[in-house]
């Protein structure tokens, strides 16, 4: 049986139903972590990082990757 790849796009808008910490990476060469958001209709996606409270707003065919990381709010909470 052959495994179809994921798009990045899927992969983005997999995560952003779960608001997962990830990284993504665009076609520019920008590379952001946090939480996503996606507009559907639009075709928008917006990357918010409460830690350094930033946020980036981009196309989502402009996505070449996308992959979850560990939450850095999470590390040490045990």
């Amino acid at each position: 049986m052959v495994r179809k790849e994921k798009s990045a796009a899927v992969a983005f808008e997999e995560s952003a139903q779960k608001v997962e910490w990830v990284q993504v990476l665009l076609v520019d060469g920008r590379q952001l972590e946090g939480n996503v958001i996606r507009n559907p209709i639009r075709r928008t996606g917006t990357v918010v990082n409460a830690i350094d409270e930033t946020r980036f707003d981009f196309d989502i065919q402009d996505i070449r990757s996308v992959k979850k990381v560990s939450d850095p709010r999470n590390v040490g909470l045990n």
